[in-house]
């Protein structure tokens, strides 16, 4: 007799597994309710043959009595057979639709979900692209789907190694998260960033190939370096406003003593030279001034200003700067020029991004200038910063606005200047431009809508 110690190990298995399925049909079928109803049924029919039996069958032969309980057993057995398939297809179909409902819900959540959700197989051939990945990296399902994941990934980084590094990281991990990277764009930008990928196995346990959780950080780093940005004005503010009060009582000392002087002599050059002491401690006091209000925390608050005064402002506070120095301001203003509706702060801060990088791209030019005019161009005021400087490659035109690009050395720019002032100008329903020919300057153009409604 063979039994089942004795059969093979995946036999025993087998068994097991089919075990272990009937108990949990049985626990998720309500196995009491079979019972009771099983119960009913064979007490219905057994009371009904009694009470066939003693009121019409008292006198009947024991061959009537024989059939009649044939009958009686054929015809329960028939009954539980068809009670017990017509409760098996309704769980089934309970099941079907649970399952169908759950099936459902995780689907909706991977495909309509805000990240972008990918999977591969084993060789690594994109075999799933959700709603988040069309609209993070630009590829329709049917266009990227059967493609090799190498697709997506910059080429600077597959030379590098990157995915061999993911890889053996899979491996040895399980799982990897929250890493930090580049992806690319249908359109050749790359896209920064935070990736979490983690191995896909079937009911064996066999891995079958690999999920990419793609999260994009470039909004969140925009972000970060506006409050860092922020953080570092705030205590540059905290400093100009320690010095202001240092310095200004000395210099205001200084200037009454010079005025004092002034009146106590006739002589012209000492006249000439206490007015140029005097002239200069109004500078330091400008300068110190224009410094507090530049660090001042940004107001959000919308009010009624003419883009010509931030100008002057912007210029301004840019001549007191070593690198500005040497560099001919030449401001071109219409003097017609109708106030609109706007954040102050958040002009000047585009101004003043864009007239820095003007003066980082005109190092080594021996006569450094910038031009700066403004003028009402239909329903817009139209305004634009030109420099001798460099200008800018054909090649790199249409990235210039994209956040972390910079073509200056490391630790000289962030790349969000322009990314945060096109954003900027974009948000005030205008529109900023560049026109540039490598090697003779460059000329920003800024249209802001006079009616801001």
């Amino acid at each position: 007799m063979v039994t089942c110690e004795r059969l093979p190990s995946k036999i025993v298995i087998y068994c097991l597994s089919g075990m272990k399925e009937i108990l949990r049909f049985l626990k998720e079928a309500r196995i009491g309710y079979l019972l009771f109803t099983s119960l009913l049924i064979l007490g219905l029919f057994f009371g009904i043959t009694e009470i066939v039996n003693q009121t019409l069958l008292s006198d009947a032969s024991p061959v009537t009595m024989r059939w009649m309980y044939f009958s009686r057993g054929v015809i329960v057995s028939l009954v539980l057979m068809l009670w017990s398939a017509w409760t098996v297809y309704n769980y089934r179909e309970m099941y079907e639709e649970r399952l169908e409902t759950t099936e459902g819900y995780y689907r909706d959540i991977v495909t309509h979900s805000a990240d972008a959700i990918v999977s591969l197989d084993v060789g690594g051939t994109i075999r799933s692209w959700n709603r988040g990945a069309q609209k993070m990296l630009g590829w329709e399902p049917e266009e990227i789907i059967g493609e090799p994941v190498q697709k997506i990934i910059p080429p600077d980084l597959l030379e590098k190694g990157e995915l061999e590094c993911i890889r053996f990281g899979m491996y040895y991990k399980g799982e990897i998260t929250n890493y930090e990277t580049e992806r690319l764009h249908k359109n050749g930008k790359k896209v920064l960033v935070s990736l979490t990928e983690s191995l896909i196995h079937n009911q064996d346990g066999k891995t079958i190939g690999r999920s990419k959780i793609l999260r994009d950080l470039t909004g969140i780093k925009m972000q970060e370096e506006q409050i860092q940005q922020s953080e570092r004005l705030a205590t540059v503010g905290h400093m100009a406003a320690g010095v202001a009060h240092e310095v200004g009582n000395p210099l205001t000392a200084i200037s009454s003593l010079v005025q004092v002087c002034q009146r106590k002599t006739d002589d012209p050059f000492i006249q000439d030279q206490l007015k140029k002491v005097r002239d200069h401690i109004q500078r330091i006091n400008k300068i110190v001034r224009d410094l507090v209000d530049f660090s001042r925390p940004s107001s959000m608050q919308t009010e009624q200003v003419q883009v010509n005064d931030l100008i002057e402002s912007a210029v301004g506070l840019l001549q007191h700067d070593a690198r500005c120095r040497n560099v001919d301001f030449q401001l071109h203003l219409s003097k017609s020029l109708p106030r609109i509706s706007s954040v102050p702060d958040q002009i000047h801060q585009v101004l003043v991004n864009l007239l820095l990088n003007a003066v980082d791209a005109m190092k080594g030019v021996n006569d450094p200038r910038i031009i700066i005019h403004t003028q009402t161009e239909d329903d817009s005021i139209e305004l634009s910063i030109e420099d001798v400087g460099k200008g800018i490659k054909e090649e790199h035109k249409s990235r210039i606005f994209e956040p972390f690009f910079t073509t200056k050395d490391v630790g000289s720019g962030t790349g969000l200047g322009l990314s945060v002032s096109h954003g900027i100008i974009n948000k005030m329903n205008g529109s900023i431009q560049v026109e540039s020919t490598y090697g003779e300057g460059t000329t920003f153009v800024i249209q802001l809508p006079i009616n801001q409604s």
